[in-house]
């Protein structure tokens, strides 16, 4: 039989023709013929009817109808029923469909490692700015992750704030390519005027080892990512399974966390902050303290990330801020010179919009003297929201509040909001003064930190001091104060009471 359309005729390509040839062959043997079929912009569904004289096909009837109207919104509906509408990212949905295919249909395509990248404290920018503020900073963080993974490698948003990268064989490193996700994730955003710096926790579960179901492997990335969360975020965690037997541990602190709230188990300890010339207690620094009935101590790097996950951080800071606040006042009835009392305080406490009335309320219901009160952030948390954090600190200020930076070096301040902050102190991070001895180059950054506070007209403390050698070296840098066990350990409010009546 003849081609019906003949190879020369430029309307149609090759594929074309031959398609159709194909079909009407199949046609000419007595059989009805649907098909769907693309040409040029226009989607098409053919049918093919053979007429029947004599038991042999003398002709075949075509009827084509376009259905390119039809067709796209199928692929509308496919796609919103597969995809993130705010980020157009494939959803859980597709994640779960893809790996598999990917895991259980073809080895070959077996990816390397999943990994879950979820943002930290995203709820601060939506409760400073409005919801619509936090779906441009999961939009722009979307868009990096898109730009900024191998081709090889692909990105689905998993809800909220999570979003989940599947690793392919060809990506040599995890770790170092986790690394980079994070580096991606910290770079400042700009909404509205406001800079922001996100941080994220990474977990990742590699494919080494065989789950009963897809859907395993994304758990094991969970599991790994909260375990990230708890230990304070901002870090890279890997699944293993301890750490998941760790994470039910620490899970399971969630509840007696708020037994220990409710029946007042928290106490508080206070850390001297001392003259490095005089060696006279300038100041304490509150420190929270917990007791467990069956676990024994509790140390708070433990329990404070877990607090800030439960949303259980507010009331306990406020706790802190006015026991620390009472106890002033007690040290000053009896008779001891006032010293700075410093309060720790968290990012999620720093963000939250009634802060300010919260810190007047407990000045005024204690009778704290404002000049006497210090408060102290991490640079990570006014790095978050610098300029709502800078408003804020002015009014600390205005209101007779001192301001430090606490853990300084360890996060990624730049120097120009640096100078803005209207900061007193500024505090070395301990892990410096740890190793002052022992890492090659930690005294030259000790040194250009304590330069650097004082050319921005700050009084500099060093935490962490355990010896006579560090402090003479701080000394001779012309350090102002230090704080750790080389004067003394944390103490209970009466030997503080005792050690400021001594110098009265």
């Amino acid at each position: 039989m003849p081609d019906i359309m003949p190879s020369t005729d430029q309307e149609f390509n090759p594929e074309f023709l031959s398609l159709q040839n194909s079909k009407l062959t199949q046609a000419f043997t007595g059989k009805e013929i649907t098909y769907r079929h693309h040409f040029h912009n226009h989607y098409l569904y053919t049918m093919l009817s053979p007429v029947i004289k004599d038991g042999e096909v003398i002709e075949v009837v075509g009827t084509t109808i376009d259905i390119t109207s039809f067709e796209k919104s199928e692929q509308q509906i496919e796609f919103m029923a597969t995809h993130d509408i705010l980020t157009k990212l494939p959803n859980r949905q597709k994640l779960l469909d893809d790996l598999d295919r990917m895991i259980h249909n073809n080895q070959h395509e077996k990816p390397k490692a999943i990994m879950i990248c979820d943002l930290d404290r995203l709820k601060n920018v939506n409760d400073t700015l409005g919801q619509f503020a936090g779906d441009q900073v999961i939009t722009l963080i979307a868009d990096r992750l898109k730009e900024n993974v191998q081709e090889t490698c692909s990105v689905y948003r998993l809800g909220g704030d999570e979003f989940v990268i599947v690793i392919d064989q060809e990506v040599a490193d995890v770790k170092a390519f986790a690394e980079q996700i994070l580096q991606v994730v910290r770079q400042p955003i700009i909404i509205s005027k406001h800079d922001f710096y996100m941080t994220a926790t990474i977990g990742i579960c590699c494919m080494n080892e065989k789950a009963c179901k897809t859907e395993d492997y994304i758990n094991r990335a969970s599991v790994a990512v909260h375990y990230g969360k708890v230990q304070g975020g901002n870090r890279i965690s890997e699944y293993t399974n301890e750490k998941s037997k760790q994470y039910n541990e620490l899970i399971l602190l969630e509840s007696d966390i708020r037994k220990a709230f409710k029946f007042n188990e928290f106490t508080l300890s206070y850390q001297p902050k001392v003259d490095v010339h005089t060696n006279e207690i300038v100041g304490v620094e509150a420190l929270i303290r917990w007791e467990h009935g069956k676990k024994g101590k509790i140390p708070p790097s433990l329990f404070i990330p877990i607090a800030e996950e439960i949303g259980m951080i507010d009331q306990i800071g406020e706790w802190v801020l006015r026991e620390a606040c009472k106890q002033f006042v007690r040290w000053q009835e009896s008779g001891a010179n006032p010293v700075m009392v410093a309060v720790n305080i968290s990012a999620v406490e720093l963000q939250h919009p009634d802060f300010l009335s919260r810190v007047k309320q407990i000045i005024k219901e204690t009778g704290m003297d404002p000049n006497y009160l210090e408060i102290e952030i991490t640079e990570n948390s006014v790095m978050q929201n610098t300029e709502e954090c800078i408003e804020m600190m002015n009014e600390l200020r205005s209101m007779g509040v001192s301001l430090s930076i606490d853990d300084f070096g360890t996060g990624y301040s730049s120097m120009g909001y640096l100078q803005k902050f209207p900061i007193n102190y500024l505090k070395i991070d301990q892990s410096f003064i740890k190793e002052l001895f022992e890492e090659s180059g930690s005294a030259e950054i000790i040194k250009a930190m304590i330069q650097l506070g004082h050319t921005f007209g700050l009084k500099v403390v060093a935490e962490g001091v355990e010896g006579e050698q560090i402090l003479s070296f701080i000394r001779n840098q012309k350090c102002d104060y230090y704080q750790g066990y080389f004067y003394s350990k944390p103490l209970e409010a009466d030997l503080i009471e005792e050690k400021l009546l001594a110098f009265s």
